[in-house]
């Protein structure tokens, strides 16, 4: 840990300097000895997180950070897009919605709007929720090609966080055709007793599932038929918002 503390004070010295910078000098603003910051300098010059001009003996950062921007103004974009659909959404159904991307087999939420009912569902964003119990995660999994698929089961039992949640791989992919069929992921109170969430999927100009719009609320007020009155209006929401990122298809 601390190795990782003193790597990313190197980086950061980059953050206020425009010009390049030596080993001695890293050395001195970092507090470390000239042999553990060339060590360290050695093994972000490796990973190509930094550039050295051989001649001048001195650092600068690479472009690969900007990799890491790339990323990130991406996923801005989806949000900012994606939230005057969102709050519209939130207006017409009266219940939380949120806007959630797949992380590293995890579903992440990146945008909440609460609702304006007295009891409501509240989501922090960048909360990390499992993808098998919750209707995000659900809409993730059910547009992975068998090959993601098999690699995100791999063996491994699935979690039960309530007795209705889904453990039974087979159930599970039977459930993911379905999902992929209809364009709507339901949590039945699979993450949380008391707790279901209605979800749709966001594709960009590709095809490809980018993130997931989701309506949450009190199982007393999201009854099976105010489930099926909300299905259409996600669904139509999500479109919208593919519609925005460039998707062409239905």
């Amino acid at each position: 840990m601390k190795t990782i503390q003193k790597a990313l004070d190197i980086l950061e010295l980059f953050l206020d300097r425009d010009d390049e910078i030596g080993l001695a000098e890293i050395a001195s603003l970092t507090g470390l000895n000239v042999s553990t910051a060339h060590r360290i300098v050695a093994t972000l010059m490796k990973r190509g997180y930094l550039n050295q001009r051989q001649k001048r003996q001195k650092y600068s950062l690479s472009t690969k950070l900007l990799q890491f921007s790339h990323v990130l103004s991406k996923r801005m974009k989806i949000r900012d897009l994606a939230f005057p659909i969102l709050d519209g959404l939130n207006k017409m159904v009266s219940e939380s919605v949120n806007i959630a991307i797949l992380d590293q087999n995890e579903a992440v939420y990146i945008e909440h709007i609460e609702s304006n009912q007295n009891l409501r569902m509240f989501t922090q964003v960048g909360n990390r929720v499992p993808l098998h119990s919750t209707g995000v995660g659900k809409v993730f999994l059910a547009h992975m090609n068998d090959e993601q698929l098999e690699d995100f089961l791999n063996g491994k039992p699935l979690p039960s966080y309530t007795k209705n949640t889904i453990t039974d791989v087979d159930k599970l992919k039977h459930e993911l055709i379905i999902i992929s069929e209809e364009g709507v992921g339901i949590d039945d109170e699979e993450r949380e007793i008391g707790v279901k969430c209605i979800a749709s999927p966001i594709k960009n100009s590709n095809g490809g599932v980018v993130a997931a719009i989701s309506v949450s609320g009190p199982s007393a007020r999201l009854s099976n038929k105010r489930v099926q009155e909300i299905k259409p209006l996600i669904k139509s929401c999500a479109l919208e918002i593919s519609r925005a990122m460039g998707y062409q298809g239905e």
